[in-house]
């Protein structure tokens, strides 16, 4: 153990006090330091018990008895519930396709059949051993291509065909253009599932009341729209739920929905036995039911002129859902349509279909399949590159997005500096001077800013900033922080507008009860929405102390960095007027509304239109040294490059380029499931693999910075953009290396071995 000052054995007590600084990290950053943050895992409530689920040991199976009573004798277990004993209702994200319980078949190794609460854990586990279950199994399917082949087991009745979303896509011409190309290039790529690894497993604490009154502490990305489904499948006003958030341990959209059989099996058993319920998942069951992002094989064919400019794009893409869909639908939509945006490509033609198999239920991953797409399409436009004898950035400099574009799907480009950001990443990789012993290839994104498209009617934020009662202020926002720096931007953009010092704002987000509804940390809407409302809410409040101080001293009063000032020169300390206007109304304080409702989002049934309030931009460049003999290769330096508009906290901001890297470098090189008929094979830390910090390679990054319109102070998002343009840029130095291209992530020193001994591996 290493020792620090104020170190105890029974807990953690630092008397290091923050450093005074202009941008305020966030209220957690100083309690995760010292040790005293608190964690859902770390939640205890008097009485508490605990709840463990029994699931499948089978793929796909009918369920033809469950005997609980050997369960129920057991001492100190307190309930023990199946389909049976509930009312169930069918849910789902987009495709309503799960049941609280499995009632009448499982359909994949971890579907839950049963729900215990103990006393104790020891009990509780062993209650779910006592628990027989009579099984008929069934044929399974584990692969996309065979589950959509005619005559396929059919893994949900009332969905035919095991498709669970599919979408045919043609912009402009294609046929035609691809007549006309000088150079037609195509090529398979795949990716495998890949968890967001949160370090954290997902954990909740249910709670009844005796007035029906449900709370749930769990850390949500997106806790309101989990309140509406929890609401409707327990049968509960919307008003009776509530979510309290403790801080959260990592979410990289694994927590937007996060787990949510866990919330309701919690919740059922604490309103059976009317006690606190507290579920985990351990990390096996993380890996085994949690979630990851789907996997996903595309072939993609563009069509060029000589010159290189892009004439089409062809794509067929078919995903991997799992057996239950969550935002799996979303996530292949925008995996099949965001890339196509980065360039200007006039004619699209795609094909996108999402199938059903008996594995284990996917969602979404830090920018939504967007990471994928990235890593097939600038794979090809390498290809493409090297065919007309053209340098990879020039090519892309030809063709990139720019500033006042629409593009091929309808996206407003208001503001763009992504060609700026490809000859930055160029400049700073030594693009035009590069080691021929190395291999450099680069890289561009998009990604939205706000979308627009989750409810058309409620598509913005808002926030409330309140004058206390000794001068400081709080913030309520619904927007939520999991370690992405939320809470340091939304403080800092409050205090630019209020003239405060950051450390005299404080924001208040983690209790339904209290925070104004939100749609949720996705999308990149924290800064871009969250914070415009933030902005607005600021400003409110400053016209509202202006005016309580002009009425308490009987003439004009401004505030100017912080400073109730009247023209002769004498200043109102900004608690005296929050305690005036606390006494003129007996007990109100001041308060500003900010209500951020962006431009109605206008598109069409194929979804042509301008689906975000902006977009973030990147360009990434690698250098990599691969050893011909062996495939093996080092990642010498990736340089990461960004328009997210004005940057408002730039010590976070790095933290994420950092961390987004590192992420894009694990699904590069590292991660992905190993499935053995439908088991999770690489289910703990030990075997499924990702990057340690003696992985990581040099990493630098730099921000192009634009002013954009809509979002606060000119600011954009940053959190997903930075993991998108790793794949691709990493596939392109090692091609470059090598002289023979991997197709198929992860990019492994056999499949590098493999594709220069015997041309492109794919598998």
């Amino acid at each position: 153990m290493i020792l620090v000052p104020g170190h105890k054995e029974k807990g953690f007590i630092s008397n290091h006090k923050p450093p005074e600084n202009k941008v305020n990290q966030g209220p957690d950053l100083w309690a995760k330091v010292a040790g005293r943050a608190l964690y859902g895992i770390d939640l205890q409530f008097p009485g508490m018990l605990c709840g463990k689920i029994l699931r499948s040991p089978h793929p796909h199976a009918r369920i033809k008895r469950i005997d609980t009573a050997g369960a129920a004798a057991l001492p100190g277990v307190r309930a023990i519930l199946t389909a049976s004993d509930i009312k169930q209702k069918r849910y789902g994200i987009v495709v309503q396709d799960e049941l609280p319980l499995a009632a009448d078949r499982v359909r994949y190794i971890g579907d839950e059949v049963a729900v215990v609460a103990a006393v104790d854990e020891e009990k509780a586990l062993r209650a779910l051993e006592a628990i027989k279950v009579e099984y008929e199994t069934l044929p399974a399917v584990f692969e996309p291509g065979a589950a959509l082949a005619r005559g396929a087991v059919q893994i949900h009745d009332h969905i035919p065909g095991n498709i669970a979303w599919q979408r045919e896509l043609e912009r402009g011409n294609p046929d035609r253009a691809f007549r006309e190309a000088d150079l037609v290039v195509e090529n398979t790529f795949s990716i495998p599932s890949i968890h967001p690894t949160y370090l954290e497993p997902i954990a909740c604490l249910a709670l009844s009341d005796y007035l029906g009154n449900l709370t749930v502490h769990t850390a949500l990305q997106a806790p309101d729209m989990v309140r509406e489904i929890m609401a409707y499948v327990l049968d509960l006003p919307f008003s009776k739920v509530r979510i309290v958030g403790p801080i959260m341990g990592g979410g990289f959209g694994g927590r937007v929905y996060g787990n949510l059989k866990l919330y309701l099996l919690s919740s059922l058993l604490a309103q059976r036995t009317g006690l606190p319920v507290k579920m985990q998942l351990s990390r096996e069951e993380e890996f085994s039911i949690g979630r990851p992002m789907i996997a996903a094989e595309l072939k993609i064919k563009m069509a060029l002129r000589r010159d290189g400019t892009f004439l089409a794009r062809e794509s067929e893409i078919i995903t991997d859902n799992g057996a239950y869909s969550a935002q799996a639908p979303w996530v292949t939509k925008t995996l099949s349509e965001r890339n196509d945006s980065v360039y200007r490509i006039p004619n699209i033609r795609t094909r996108a279909c999402l199938a059903y198999t008996n594995k284990v239920p996917t969602a979404q991953y830090r920018a939504y399949g967007n990471q994928a797409a990235n890593f097939a399409c600038e794979s090809l436009i390498d290809q493409a590159a090297a065919k007309l004898g053209l340098d990879p950035l020039a090519i892309r400099l030809k063709n990139c997005t720019q500033a006042g574009d629409t593009t091929v799907h309808g996206l407003k480009i208001k503001s763009c500096a992504l060609k700026d950001c490809l000859k930055e990443a160029a400049a700073m990789i030594g693009w035009s001077n590069r080691n021929q012993n190395y291999g450099y290839g680069i890289s561009a994104a998009i990604h939205a800013s706000g979308s627009l498209v989750a409810n058309k009617d409620f598509r913005g934020a808002s926030a409330r900033a309140v004058l206390e009662l000794d001068g400081r202020v709080t913030i309520f926002s619904g927007e939520q922080d999991y370690g992405q720096g939320t809470y340091g931007v939304f403080t800092s953009i409050a205090a630019e507008v209020l003239g405060l010092e950051p450390g005299l704002i404080s924001l208040n987000s983690r209790d339904s009860l209290v925070a104004p509804y939100s749609q949720g940390a996705l999308a990149n809407r924290q800064t871009t929405i969250g914070g415009r409302a933030v902005q607005l809410a600021a400003v409110d409040l400053k016209q509202m102390i202006e005016r309580a101080a002009s009425e308490m001293a009987g003439k004009p009063i401004k505030m100017e960095r912080g400073c109730l000032k009247s023209a002769d020169g004498s200043i109102i300390e900004l608690r005296a007027v929050a305690c005036y206007h606390h006494n003129r109304t007996s007990g109100l304080n001041l308060t500003g509304v900010g209500s951020y409702v962006p431009p109605l989002a206008e598109y069409d049934e194929t979804g042509y239109g301008n689906i975000s309030v902006t977009y973030s931009f990147a360009a990434h460049a690698a250098e990599v040294e691969v050893d011909r003999e062996t495939g093996a290769y080092n990642i010498k330096r990736i340089v990461s490059v960004h328009d997210s508009g004005q940057i408002i906290n730039p010590l976070s901001a790095g933290g994420q380029v950092y961390g987004g890297v590192t992420q894009g470098v694990g699904l590069s090189c590292y991660e992905g499931y190993l499935f053995d008929k439908g088991r999770v094979v690489n289910k703990t830390l030990a075997d499924y693999r990702i990057p340690t910090a003696l992985d990581v390679p040099d990493i630098t990054y730099h921000f192009v910075e634009t002013t954009d319109p809509e979002g606060p102070l000119g600011a954009k998002g940053l959190g997903e953009v930075v993991q998108v343009p790793v794949p691709g840029a990493l596939a392109n130095a090692v091609a470059d290396a090598a002289g023979a291209r991997v197709t198929a992530l992860p990019i492994t020193a056999e499949k590098v071995y493999r594709a220069i001994t015997k041309g492109e591996c794919r598998s």
